[in-house]
């Protein structure tokens, strides 16, 4: 495959910063782990009114050192019915001719997929149709868990191993499309009459093999707490692999049934969400700057408000996503805003447990740092203008990152202008490389030195409507 040149490098840019006396303090305290975070990713949707994701934007959205860096696809198993004479082979080409390729390119890089189901065949549900308002019924659901473990060992027969397999897209949400709707208790079922149902079919996740398909709950639509029931129970929970929520309704959740059991965790995965401005006549706006801070208020919820191990973004491709579909003012196969600013997370934090920050002081704009709807608010605000800052250790511990962003008002006004900021790493942390990159209204992702100033502290310069990404090496 061949490459896209990109504005991405990792060629340094020396940028005139200046660099004034600091009037910030950001302290990393990697002693205090908060969740692992396996990564960032993007759907690739499979219906016909979405635009063909090809292996270019693959490579384009996942190469990590010439592409955004992003680490997870997630795509649609398309349902079909059983009294068509289809093979699964069938079933996938006829909705996306670069399937396979997509997968593999991902796995490629040592990325991970997550394979989704929007309905069972419509002979196994009470409607007798593959739109939303059904449900399967319970006779079948053995003939299902074989109809997903066909699914996943097809994959993996055409060289496209998956990492985990759900059992339904949003199963709490009526639709008049493709759908099913499940309780809590029917997953529990579920699970328990077939067990794991991927042994046997090897899967595959960062960059190595392993001996089954990790399975996924139905993705909930709102509030996990209807996972409870399969959690509460100790045969379905150990047959439950990862744990997959969307984040369109019980926003601010932080799933403890899942994460904080004392001796079977699970990694909860928000699997899917966007924002677009709901009207065709904003539908341009979308792809602005200033409609960055949406996408990352909403990833700062997952990941530092939630605790989530993903944050995966509906449709990679679109007017309101990371490359162009070529509608409202899109250049086709080309990076958005929105593209390069989830890559400041994924270049940066992807495989890594995130750490605890402590911020003092003041603002170069005067501001209380100390004060939470400035700095790393509590409470989640799509709309948020108050500064972020996380810090992210990698397994190893030799390298330390941090993303900041200054978020503004979709009219441009508003923020946090930081100013001049003080890094303080751990004691026993010394600073042997260090490199940024920094977005802006304009220009994108340009890497820049940083000041080193002690054996492990910093200086950064962070004004109002920037994204900085920053990584320490000992």
């Amino acid at each position: 495959m061949k490459k896209t040149g990109l504005i991405i490098t990792a060629v340094f840019l020396v940028t005139a910063c200046t660099y004034k006396n600091p009037s910030i303090t950001i302290t990393v305290d990697t002693s205090t782990k908060y969740q692992y975070v396996r990564g960032f990713g993007a759907m690739d949707v499979g219906w016909g009114n979405f635009p063909l994701t090809t292996p270019e934007d693959i490579e384009l959205m996942f190469d990590p050192e010439s592409g955004l860096g992003l680490n997870i696809l997630r795509i649609m198993i398309m349902p079909h019915n059983t009294d068509i004479d289809l093979t699964m082979e069938q079933v996938v080409s006829r909705a996306r001719p670069h399937y396979y390729e997509n997968v593999k390119i991902v796995n490629n890089y040592g990325g991970y997929v997550l394979a989704s189901p929007w309905s069972p065949p419509k002979e196994w549900k009470n409607n007798n149709n593959t739109k939303g308002d059904g449900k399967l019924l319970p006779e079948f659901y053995k003939d299902y868990a074989n109809y997903l473990k066909a699914f996943a060992r097809n994959m993996y027969e055409n060289g496209a191993p998956i990492y985990a397999i759900s059992i339904q897209n949003e199963p709490d949400y009526k639709v008049d499309y493709d759908g099913c709707l499940w309780t809590g208790e029917e997953m529990r079922d579920f699970f328990k009459l077939t067990g794991r149902f991927t042994e046997g079919v090897p899967g595959f996740g960062g960059g190595k093999e392993m001996p089954f398909v990790l399975t996924m709950n139905g993705e909930a639509y709102s509030h996990p707490n209807i996972n409870n029931a399969a959690l509460d129970d100790p045969e379905s929970r150990k047959v439950i692999d990862i744990i997959g929520r969307h984040t369109y309704g019980g926003r601010q959740v932080r799933y403890i049934n899942a994460l904080d059991h004392p001796t079977d965790p699970k990694e909860v995965w928000m699997t899917e969400h966007n924002i677009n401005s709901g009207k065709e006549s904003l539908y341009a706006f979308d792809s602005t700057w200033n409609f960055v801070w949406k996408l990352l208020n909403d990833i700062d919820l997952s990941i530092r408000l939630n605790d989530e191990n993903t944050f995966i973004w509906w449709a990679g491709k679109r007017f309101y996503s990371f490359i162009g579909d070529g509608q409202y003012n899109t250049a086709a196969g080309k990076i958005m805003p929105r593209g390069y600013a989830i890559s400041h997370y994924a270049r940066f934090a992807n495989e890594t447990w995130r750490v605890a920050v402590d911020v003092q002081n003041t603002s170069a704009n005067e501001e209380n740092m100390s004060n939470r709807k400035v700095i790393n608010n509590s409470s989640f605000n799509i709309d948020s203008t108050a500064a972020k800052a996380t810090a992210f250790v990698s397994p190893d511990r030799n390298t330390i990152s941090l993303v900041f962003f200054n978020p503004t008002a979709i009219t441009g006004e508003g923020g946090v202008d930081m100013g001049t900021i003080k890094i303080q790493l751990p004691e026993d942390f010394e600073i042997r490389e260090a490199a940024a990159m920094r977005s802006k209204e304009g220009k994108y992702a340009q890497w820049e030195k940083v000041k080193i100033t002690g054996k492990n502290t910093a200086l950064v310069n962070l004004p109002r409507g920037n994204i900085l990404s920053v990584r320490f090496t000992q």
